[in-house]
């Protein structure tokens, strides 16, 4: 198991629940989301960027800037950088009846992928926990889990009906 590295509070609440609210108010989502490939409609999601591929521009810049501030407070805290290379962007939002199974992001063993937790407000017995390999780290706003893009992880659903959306940002960088 390779190492799971957090950095919290990378967004702070204010801007949680402005970045929250132009979310859930955007028409970019799309109901066709899955963890797995040939998998369709287990929960929202929204494709920012993938590959070369950027599919909204202004969402995209919002999401590199961060990227960058989540790389220097990597920096600070662990002494060391993560690839610069975005790979993808993508949002997943989730409720009580989103599914999600364990999968890997993509086989390659120099690659990362941050997941950081968007919804600005969070009650801790509403489930919605990452679990990587064999660790479980709480669904806590505004913060991010950083780990190898080939290790297995499922953002796990929530456990009663919420008033919120469980949403995570997920970027791969190599």
């Amino acid at each position: 198991m390779s190492e799971v590295y957090t950095i919290d509070n990378v967004i702070l609440e204010k801007d949680l629940n402005n970045l929250y609210s132009s979310l859930i108010n955007n028409s970019v989502w799309n109901l066709s989301r899955s963890s797995l490939h040939n998998v369709l409609g287990t929960f929202p999601g929204f494709v920012v960027q993938d590959n070369e591929n950027i599919f909204n521009a202004g969402w995209s810049g919002y999401f590199m800037s961060l990227f960058e501030n989540i790389n220097c407070n990597f920096y600070k805290k662990y002494k060391f950088t993560l690839p610069s290379k975005i790979k993808r962007i993508h949002l997943g939002a989730k409720n009580d009846s989103s599914f999600t199974e364990f999968h890997c992001d993509i086989n390659n063993s120099n690659a990362y992928t941050i997941v950081g937790f968007l919804t600005p407000q969070w009650d801790l017995n509403w489930g919605g926990s990452l679990c990587v390999e064999d660790k479980k780290f709480e669904f806590e706003p505004g913060k991010f889990i950083i780990f190898k893009s080939n290790s297995r992880h499922n953002g796990i659903g929530v456990n009663n009906t919420i008033p919120f959306w469980r949403i995570t940002v997920n970027f791969v960088v190599e």
